[in-house]
């Protein structure tokens, strides 16, 4: 875009005032498209332009507010809206003769955009394209969208204006009475809205008398640092004589106009009513005046069609609900795939109703067309609540759906380090003025140091700049690993938060359940470490708002950290607080004891006994250890047993290397190791333990491995292999903590594993697995975005005539979708091995 007047200047600029005014008092039929003016009467056009520019304008309009085809359909016209339009942009052009500048006025439309009215998002824009591009041609300086209702619409127009020129461009939204538009959009809103787009002035006009226009602009100015440009009517029109007319005279805007100055205004001028008279009053008033230095709020602003969210610093931490996503919720699976949004629309309902700020919309279901889902979940969300979006998706095509549906201004979840997200998703985030959330991972994966995770960051910070996308439109996202299996980069995540902080100052948020991924009591860790980030400097959350330990942590560390002054958010919250008794063997043993109690005052005896579930849980617990019993081999080898169930890594060295002298090496497999790894697979299946347990279980058989490896080279022979297996990331995903996990069982479970990787190629899969002769090829993917990889893995497998049998899985992998792709579908580590013996017919 061309360098902008209005954002350095320190001049007061004034607009022009009411064309429509100015040809009712020359006498000029306006009953008729105004914009057929431009060719049957241009002197008249051309005489106005200049007493403004007499009575002191720098910038003239252009009589083209309704030349768009939509508006001059209704006059027959709508085939003439370059000529009418150029013809205008050059009659002010005449007559300014560089005296002024000549913005291109661009009006509504009169029709609404989707959900609310019927025109889509592209059909505006194509239509604005038409005018602005005639109008730019023929030599304008400015686009002046204008007397807007519809941010959506506006927001058409400012796209459109994008695509086919590059001057700047102001905004003006006319708002009632209650000071908002007439869709509900108040002015700070529209002033967040816009300000993501980069135009050169936002602002107001129409509607109201001045003495409205003070509380505008103050809004306006409490939210951006964008030039504000102010127009406002000559008073509210009344009758007389049989005649319209406006009753402000040109003194009331010379006494507002230094309280529009004052308030931060930058560009004043006069809208229905006001003639050349109303804009000399207002030159007088302004021309020893210097725009005020706006100090707005700071902060990433999020925003619907009628509410503001700010997150960052000074401000409370903000929930994000994390819900509307069908990962490993079968039931939203199974109604996306009907495409049925009846639960989208009722989780945003709740989440909303349950205190979510901003709520996530996530709909990668396998096997759906996803651009086409999200542009309906992201209509559902908007006509059920009215709280701000993140749209949660890296398909470019689902992103710019949803970002042309959405109202306000949402969060775009979001762009990683890769060099395809950055080339494919902050484009996006640019064209269409939204915000994005920064990952701190690139092509090379996840990492586990603060000062590597917080240089990603730092990289992606930079490319937004490079796009002119300001730090306040940027979140970070450090990423949250899972304590159960990396529990020192926990506090490398609240590291890097900190580092992050001070070196951008931008917001913040983490998908904060990660962190329990494996471990029992998941609430308590997911609070407990929301508070620690929020100390650490973290301003959202991506969490369950149902979660309600999680909500009390939150307002309770907002009081502690400063971000609520005066316990005023948590006074309101929590002034008739109840705890919640979530213990149903406690809310049952109390009433209990009320029976007893009631039965005693009465005379009564009674006695039961109560079974608590902790003491059926237990005698559960006793009887599978009954049954484990059973299976535990007598002498050395029943140590060994024993010491895989404790995943006691090291104190199974010493029994194995005692058993060796006893048992044959593989023995020692079969009669142990493999067993007992079988037991910790079944005892995780049950919930009775969680990851660590299982992956210390794993590693302590690792070691058994190692001695039995080393023993069967010394003695000449082979460790037996029950098959081989390549594994891998399909190709665009770099997670790998599941399939890290799969090839430890695999591998400790008697199988050779061959691991590719994360971001694999499906050439490089297919290569290895014909080279190696693999009898199994497993394959991981954790992004809804990277499932077609997968597909297309198995596709170039079976072209290139092998039929290996392929298992799948990953957090966004379903039964259903294995089946369609023609693979094994595996819900964890140990289905795997149990999937991979059936498959190579191997007993348990």
């Amino acid at each position: 875009m061309k360098e902008n007047p209005f954002r350095d200047s320190e001049k007061i600029w004034v607009l022009d005032g009411g064309m429509g005014t100015m040809l009712m008092r020359k006498g000029v039929d306006v009953n008729y498209a105004p914009e057929l003016l431009n060719m049957e009467k241009p002197e008249i056009l051309k005489e106005i332009h200049r007493e403004y520019i007499e009575a002191g304008a720098d910038i003239i309009e252009t009589n083209t507010f309704g030349s768009n085809r939509i508006k001059l359909s209704h006059y027959g016209l709508e085939n003439r809206v370059k000529e009418l339009t150029a013809a205008g942009v050059r009659i002010a052009k005449e007559a300014a003769k560089d005296k002024a500048l000549v913005a291109l006025s661009v009006g509504p439309t009169g029709v609404f955009v989707e959900p609310v009215g019927d025109y889509t998002f592209d059909e505006l824009v194509d239509v604005f394209k038409e005018q602005i591009e005639a109008g730019a041609e023929a030599g304008a300086d400015l686009v002046l969208i204008e007397t807007m209702s519809d941010t959506k619409e506006a927001k058409a127009a400012v796209v459109a204006a994008q695509e086919v020129c590059d001057l700047p461009i102001m905004v003006s939204m006319t708002y009632q009475a209650d000071g908002r538009t007439l869709l509900g959009t108040p002015p700070e809103v529209s002033a967040a809205i816009f300000e993501g787009f980069g135009v050169a002035a936002i602002g107001a006009n129409c509607s109201l008398g001045p003495e409205s226009f003070v509380d505008l602009i103050k809004r306006m100015a409490n939210i951006t640092d964008t030039p504000i440009i102010i127009y406002a009517n000559a008073g509210l029109p009344v009758l007389k004589d049989g005649k319209t007319y406006y009753p402000e005279p040109p003194e009331t805007f010379e006494k507002y106009a230094p309280l529009f100055v004052e308030a931060g205004a930058n560009i004043i001028g006069g809208c229905c009513g006001t003639t050349p008279e109303h804009i000399k009053a207002i030159k007088e008033a302004v021309k020893t005046l210097k725009p005020i230095k706006k100090n707005p709020t700071k902060g990433l602003k999020v925003a619907s069609r009628t509410e503001l969210v700010i997150i960052g610093t000074n401000h409370p931490t903000r929930i994000i609900g994390e819900r509307i996503n069908p990962t490993g919720k079968k039931k939203l699976q199974e109604a996306l795939k009907k495409k049925d949004f009846s639960l989208v629309k009722e989780e945003a309902k709740k989440q909303v109703e349950e205190g979510a700020d901003i709520l996530d919309v996530n709909v990668g279901v396998p096997g759906i067309n996803e651009a086409q889902a999200m542009e309906k979940a992201v209509r559902t969300v908007i006509e059920t609540v009215n709280v701000p979006i993140m749209i949660d998706s890296k398909d470019p095509e689902a992103v710019e759906r949803a970002l042309k549906m959405c109202d306000g201004k949402p969060i775009v979840n979001s762009c990683s380090g890769e060099e395809k997200d950055i080339k494919n998703i902050l484009p996006l985030v640019k064209k269409y003025g939204a915000n994005i959330l920064v990952l701190g991972i690139d092509d090379e994966g996840l990492k586990e140091k603060a000062e590597d995770r917080a240089a990603i960051i730092d990289k992606l910070v930079e490319e937004c700049q490079k796009l002119e996308i300001p730090k306040d439109f940027i979140i970070a996202d450090v990423l949250n690993l899972a304590a159960s299996a990396m529990q020192e980069a926990t506090r490398e995540t609240l590291k890097a938060i900190r580092i992050v902080k001070e070196r951008h100052g931008i917001a913040t948020t983490l998908g904060v359940s990660n962190v329990s991924f494996g471990l029992p009591g998941r609430s308590l860790l997911n609070s407990s470490f929301m508070a620690m980030a929020i100390e650490a400097g973290l301003d959202s959350g991506i969490v369950n708002p149902a979660d309600s330990r999680m909500v009390e942590t939150i307002y309770a560390s907002d009081v502690l950290v400063g971000k609520d002054k005066g316990a005023t958010r948590y006074v309101e919250k929590f002034q008739n607080y109840k705890p919640k008794t979530e213990d149903k063997e406690c809310r049952e043993l109390l009433r209990k004891i009320c029976q007893i109690s009631c039965a005693f005052l009465e005379g009564e005896k009674i006695s039961f006994e109560v079974e608590s579930e902790g003491k059926k849980k237990k005698k559960s617990l006793e009887e599978d250890k009954s049954k484990e019993d059973e299976s535990i081999p007598p002498g050395i080898l029943g140590k060994i047993f024993k010491k895989v169930l404790e995943g006691d890594k090291e104190g199974i060295i010493k029994p194995t290397e005692e058993a060796l002298k006893e048992f044959e090496p593989m023995e020692i497999s079969d009669k142990a190791l493999i067993p007992a790894l079988d037991v910790v697979g079944q005892r995780f299946e049950k919930g009775e333990i969680f990851l660590p347990q299982m992956l210390r279980s794993a590693q302590a058989v690792q070691s058994a491995f190692e001695i039995i490896k080393r023993e069967v080279k010394k003695r000449g022979g082979n460790v037996k292999v029950d098959g081989k297996i390549v594994m891998a990331t399909v190709y665009g995903d770099v997670h790998e903590i599941g399939k890290n996990i799969v090839i430890t069982m695999l591998e400790n479970s008697g199988f050779e594993v061959i691991d590719l990787g994360t971001n694999v190629p499906p050439e490089k899969i297919v290569e290895v697995a014909k080279k190696e002769k693999a009898d199994v090829v497993g394959l991981s993917a954790l992004m809804t975005t990277t499932l077609p990889s997968m597909e297309e893995t198995i596709k170039k497998l079976r072209e290139a005539g092998l039929d290996v049998p392929v298992i799948v899985g990953g957090a966004v992998v379903t039964p259903e979708y294995a089946k369609e792709i023609g693979g094994h579908y595996s819900e964890d580590a140990q289905e795997a091995v149990k999937i991979v013996r059936k498959i190579l017919n191997i007993s348990d």
